[in-house]
């Protein structure tokens, strides 16, 4: 996989345009089209950063497609990419955003304990 279909992938995985993503990442949207159609061009070090610390993609996989994909958020490196992927959205949050997380969360548990599902 080359690093116009990593940038590909990232904008499929987080549902954005090339314009959001120019835009978060502080380039234009021609820079990013430029990256899309030509596979030969390169990417800073400091632009693999600010898209690892955004969205959680591991800088070196961004650049140069070395796993793991995800940045490593947890200790425990047996979590799934799903996993991985949601402790990196919750990093971003501010605590107002992470106390509603919770108690969604804890709503889950409190139906499940009302409504009990019983695997055959």
């Amino acid at each position: 996989m080359n690093l116009s279909e990593r940038i590909k992938l990232i904008l499929k995985e987080n549902n954005l345009k090339q314009k959001e993503l120019a835009s978060e990442i502080g380039v234009s949207e021609s820079y990013i089209s430029m990256l899309l159609k030509k596979p030969d061009i390169n990417l800073s070090n400091s632009l693999a950063a600010l898209i690892e610390e955004k969205y959680g993609y591991n800088a070196n996989w961004v650049l140069y497609g070395t796993e793991p994909k995800l940045k490593q958020v947890s200790k425990n490196k047996s979590l799934s990419e799903i996993h991985q992927k949601a402790l990196a959205q919750l990093e971003k949050m501010n605590d107002e955003q992470v106390k509603a997380v919770i108690a969604f969360i804890n709503c889950l548990d409190e139906i499940e304990n009302l409504y009990p599902v019983h695997k055959k």
